[in-house]
C-alpha cells in the first residue's frame, strides 16, 4: 500500500492541474490539426481521470493494522490465571 501525506497529495494535485491547463492551452493553438488534438484529449482524459483517483484517496480510511508485540520489539510476557 502507497500511502502519501497530505502535503504530497496536495502537490500533486496541483501539478495535475497545472499539466491539465497547459494541455487545454495547447489544444487551443492546435485547433486545426486532428490528430496531435485527439491525442491531447486522450492524456488530458487520463490526467483527469488521474486527479479523480488522487481526489477519492484523500478522504478514504485505511484498513486497521494491526501490530504484534514482536514487531514492537517487546517480548511477550506469560500472566498466570489466578
Amino acid at each position: 500500500m502507497n500511502v502519501k501525506s497530505g502535503l504530497e497529495i496536495v502537490r500533486l494535485h496541483q501539478e495535475y492541474n497545472a499539466k491539465i491547463t497547459e494541455l487545454d492551452e495547447a489544444m487551443a493553438k492546435l485547433g486545426g490539426y486532428g490528430y496531435t488534438q485527439a491525442i491531447l484529449e486522450e492524456q488530458i482524459s487520463k490526467l483527469r481521470s488521474d486527479l479523480t483517483a488522487l481526489e477519492d484517496t484523500r478522504f478514504k480510511a485505511l484498513d486497521p493494522v494491526v501490530v504484534v508485540t514482536s514487531s514492537l520489539g517487546g517480548t511477550l510476557k506469560e500472566i498466570p490465571d489466578r
